[in-house]
């Protein structure tokens, strides 16, 4: 049987006797300890919202791919492994011609040195970034930024849509970045346009401070967003409330941001921000007239109309799936 033309590997693969020896392993923890389940492993290992993003959305439109093969005999010739430890694999075995072509990013680092350097392997092909600003982290390093490509990941709009249910006089404050005080007097702000903020608590590089189904239902009740972060490679929370067809504020400071202890100049706070789906400020004291041009403008803005022709997973996932068959050209299959 022919190989298919990619694999999406963010869990690297296992020998048979490794896989032999976990299925036993767990088979003796549920004599050992009835009773007590076994933790399963994630449905996308990784960065959970990009790779459920991209195997949904390459299963959306059919495209020619596994993911997470068990077997090296299932594995394509061009790899996508957005996962360091996957791509640690995948670069050894072109090493050894077993691979032809290797895809990266972009979350496997940051910064090029990041993550023990990996980006700046040769034997990686094509890096995919998030937006055209983050090309930036990488411009002491010439080759990289050469084989480095923008394409955002999607979201899914049928998960994150508006119930219907009568929108109330409330806004969610998204609060990434700033100290709790800068939140309060942004929410001061808020009450003073006629709404009440629902905040949601979130932080760069942490995914589980808050629960999704309750940032869903903030959003389900809110006529607006006002967004809270120094900076945002794509801002995929963004694009979930442009998906549930709120308009946003956003603070776009274009200042100081940091990065797991690194300083740096940020460029955005929202690199996918068009007049279809809100504004920007720059300072606290302009969030009252951009809030308020806002809900005086509302019936301008089309954030859900927009995501649906931009931003969902098969969209993201098409422009994907073109970049890397135009970039990686024609490999042959093997069986």
């Amino acid at each position: 049987m022919p190989r298919p033309y990619l694999t999406v590997l963010t869990a690297p693969i296992l020998s048979a006797p490794r896989r032999l020896y976990q299925q036993l392993r767990r088979a003796v923890r549920t004599v050992v300890k009835p009773g007590i389940p076994v933790p399963g492993p994630s449905r996308y290992p990784g960065h959970f919202a990009l790779v459920r993003s991209v195997v949904e959305g390459l299963q959306a439109i059919r495209a020619d791919f596994n993911f997470n093969p068990r077997s090296f005999g299932e594995l394509a010739r061009v790899v996508y492994a957005p996962a360091n430890e996957a791509l640690g694999q995948v670069i050894e075995l072109k090493r050894r011609g077993v691979v032809d072509y290797v895809v990266a990013g972009p979350v496997n680092a940051l910064f090029a040195d990041e993550s023990d350097g990996i980006l700046l392997t040769p034997e990686i092909d094509l890096v995919i970034v998030p937006s055209e600003w983050t090309i930036d982290f990488y411009r002491e390093f010439p080759a990289l930024v050469g084989k480095s490509r923008v394409c955002p990941c999607g979201v899914d709009a049928e998960h994150w849509k508006p119930t219907g249910r009568a929108k109330e006089r409330t806004a969610v404050v998204y609060w990434k970045s700033g100290d709790e005080r800068f939140c309060d007097a942004v929410e001061t702000i808020v009450k003073r346009c006629g709404l009440e903020p629902l905040r949601v608590r979130s932080g760069h590089g942490e995914h589980r401070i808050f629960q999704p189904a309750d940032y869903h239902d903030a959003l389900d009740r809110a006529v607006v967003g006002v967004f809270l972060s120094t900076f945002e490679t794509q801002g995929i929370a963004l694009a979930e409330a442009w998906s549930m067809d709120v308009p946003t504020v956003v603070w776009n400071p274009q200042g100081e941001a940091q990065w797991r202890g690194r300083t740096f100049r940020s460029r955005s706070s929202a690199p996918f921000l068009p007049p279809a789906t809100g504004v920007a400020f720059r300072t606290v004291d302009d969030l009252e007239p951009a809030l308020s041009r806002a809900l005086t403008e509302s019936e301008g803005f089309q954030p859900r109309a927009w995501v649906l022709a931009h931003m969902t997973d098969a969209v993201c996932a098409k422009m994907l799936d073109r970049l890397i068959r135009d970039e990686a050209g024609h490999v042959p299959r093997r069986r």
